[in-house]
């Protein structure tokens, strides 16, 4: 019996001392973890424009004091500004100027402006990125259209107190229901670029209104804010430099001919003598490129094979292989408007040539010399097959 209660007497004292132990490391690695946040700038995004000096570098540093997902006085973050000849200049001033140790390994966003990107091009930009160790290899890659990069990263947003974060949870909504946007990585662009057999295209973000509001707190405090931030498309570039933007419906079909669709939506028209509308949910799509090959001179055959299911509709009665039909055939409709449309600038984005790349590497070599001369008129043919696997009764067509 005695030993007994000595056996138990050493067990409750081990456990007794595990216990304290625990304890201290949990409290000691809270206060470590806790002086060093308050000794760090957390960047959570950075922003390049132009300058006279060279380059513009906006850091966005997340605000320690505040809690980035609830409400209350204290901003989400915090943006720096400075220039330099080169960005990691700019980037140096900015610490030079900040009691805490700068660390961009938090960062989750480079948004580049409107006006760099077309004057100077993106291609030194995204190779700093690439080769600073100490920025993270999965951190995204945008364009801003008629606003700065600074001024998108100091918007006060709804929902999210930090603009960035805000950008990347709209831009995930986007790719994953709509379709009109896609991420991009700085080594997917630099890839583009260096193989140059398909010029890159990035997700733009812009603001829906140029109002001053969107930098205060009065922006947040109706229920409908002002300014919001909008991104709903794909801007292209020409070697490294912006070229252009796609709308909405552009950029759905871009992203459908480079098989980067998860999901989106077309609506169309019933018909000539029908004047309603109906929604197709596209759940599944396929692209292939076929070059083809007559007397040496090359052409190219678009397939996309969709399939979907039923959503919405004001028609009157009709059948479903009609509805089909007319899907297919605005699917068509919009692909050569955009071929045409990137024939007519000279501007292979959709990677036609890439595919002879891929798959004729003996015909490339050759077509690649004159592939300047030969796009704006090399013939494209499109097909699409689309078929509507899906249907509620409610919807049920006769």
């Amino acid at each position: 019996m005695i030993r007994e209660d000595a056996m138990k007497k050493k067990l409750w004292t081990a456990i007794f001392f595990a216990v304290l132990t625990l304890g201290g490391s949990v409290f000691i690695s809270k206060n470590v973890e806790d002086t060093l946040i308050k000794s760090i700038a957390i960047v959570s995004a950075i922003g390049i424009d132009s300058s006279n000096e060279g380059y513009e570098v906006t850091l966005q540093v997340i605000n320690t004091a505040s809690k980035p997902d609830s409400s209350g006085d204290e901003p989400g973050s915090i943006t720096y500004r400075q220039s330099g000849k080169t960005i990691s200049q700019a980037i140096k001033n900015i610490s030079n100027r900040n009691s805490r140790k700068v660390f961009l390994d938090s960062a989750e966003l480079i948004l580049i402006g409107e006006e760099i990107a077309k004057e100077k091009g993106i291609k030194d930009i995204t190779a700093f990125f690439l080769t600073e160790s100490e920025i993270s290899s999965s951190i995204k890659i945008m364009v801003t259209k008629k606003f700065p990069a600074s001024k998108i990263l100091k918007t006060i947003t709804p929902i999210q107190k930090v603009s960035s974060k805000r950008i990347n949870e709209i831009l995930y909504n986007n790719e994953t229901n709509i379709g009109s946007a896609v991420n991009m990585y700085p080594i997917k662009v630099m890839n583009d670029l260096l193989r140059n057999i398909k010029q890159t295209a990035l997700p733009f973000v812009t603001l829906s209104s140029d109002d001053e509001i969107a930098f205060t707190k009065e922006n947040i405090s109706t229920a409908e804010p002002a300014v919001l931030l909008v991104i709903n498309g794909m801007a292209y570039f020409k070697q490294d430099k912006l070229a252009g933007y796609l709308d909405r419906d552009e950029s759905k079909v871009y992203n459908a001919f480079t098989n980067r669709i998860k999901k989106t939506s077309i609506e169309t028209g019933c018909g000539s003598d029908d004047q309603g509308y109906f929604t197709i949910s596209i759940t599944r799509s396929k692209t292939k490129v076929e070059p083809e090959y007559q007397e040496g001179k090359p052409s190219f055959h678009v397939i996309l094979k969709a399939k979907g299911k039923f959503l919405e509709s004001t028609c009157k009665q009709a059948k479903i292989k009609n509805l089909e039909s007319k899907a297919e055939a605005f699917l068509k409709s919009e692909m050569n408007s955009l071929i045409a449309k990137s024939q007519e600038e000279n501007n292979d984005y959709l990677g036609v040539l890439k595919e002879v790349y891929l798959k004729n590497p003996f015909e490339f070599n050759e077509i690649n010399k004159n592939w300047s001369e030969l796009y704006p008129s090399v013939p494209i043919t499109v097909d699409v097959d689309l078929t509507i696997e899906k249907m509620g009764d409610v919807n049920k067509i006769p």
